[in-house]
């Protein structure tokens, strides 16, 4: 049998025509159903970032983000080798950040000359007992952007 428009304007008249039962009722939609608040609150979420961020962001470098908003939000320092360890690997087993995690999260460090779209959320500290480390904050602008995130999760939409 061909398709045809006939069988087209059937289907629509006829829920139980063969062409209806394409998605069966009993499908992945129930159990999706129940997590519809989550996916609500991500879109939200997702959606305040994409106002605020370039489109140059990666998922990688708002992971980072995140992970210095965590650290700070729990009253902990946290350095750059630290968010790498935390973040740890990818499926095939390299580092999730790549080889440079400079570029991981230099784009949400102040403005500068060389770098003038930087968004200005983080800073760089060195740590004072071992100039090797070096601890990642957040400035005050960092503070409302994660502030406003942590909203937009638990508000609803």
């Amino acid at each position: 049998m061909t398709d045809t428009l006939d069988m087209f304007i059937e289907a629509k008249a006829y829920p139980t025509h063969p062409l209806r039962a394409v998605a069966p009722k009993e499908s992945a939609m129930p159990s999706l159903k129940t997590e519809a608040w989550t996916f609500c609150q991500f879109s939200a979420a997702l959606q305040m970032l994409a106002y605020e961020l370039p489109n140059r962001i990666t998922i990688r470098q708002l992971l980072v983000f995140a992970m210095i908003a965590e650290a700070v939000s729990l009253g902990n320092d946290v350095t750059i080798a630290e968010v790498r360890a935390k973040v740890g690997k990818d499926k095939s087993g390299d580092d999730l950040l790549g080889q440079s995690i400079g570029r991981s999260y230099q784009i949400f460090l102040k403005p500068t000359k060389k770098e003038p779209d930087n968004l200005g959320w983080c800073e760089v500290e060195e740590n004072e007992d071992d100039r090797r480390q070096k601890f990642l904050r957040l400035t005050p602008e960092g503070v409302e952007v994660a502030l406003r995130l942590a909203r937009h999760l638990k508000d609803k939409p």
